[in-house]
């Protein structure tokens, strides 16, 4: 078995992926997004006009915690854009939803 060095250790880590590895990675963030149900009813909800937090949670009907998990999830994946009290699906976010069947 072949060792190796630190330096192709250090090399191996700092690798950035590839472009195929990169969209891949994307996609497979998207479909995670898409999967639960209640970021899909987030998504709905927010739509392409944006929503007051207020009115999302009501219209979701779930509690602050699961609302800011999943909120978080979304901002972190550049699906969201929270400004103040107001969400905003970003280009991407609306592409999810366009992909959300009516």
């Amino acid at each position: 078995m072949q060792e190796i060095t630190e330096d192709e250790l250090e090399a191996m880590i700092d690798r950035r992926p590839s472009v195929r590895e990169a969209k891949v990675a994307d996609h497979e963030l998207m479909v995670k997004a898409l999967e639960h149900p209640i970021r899909r009813k987030i998504i709905k909800a927010i739509g392409v006009f944006g929503k007051k937090r207020s009115e999302l949670q009501k219209e979701v009907d779930v509690n602050d915690a699961m609302l800011n998990f999943q909120a978080d999830f979304l901002t972190k994946g550049n699906y969201l854009k929270i400004e103040d009290d107001n969400y905003r699906l970003t280009d991407r976010g609306l592409v999810l939803l366009s992909n959300i069947p009516k």
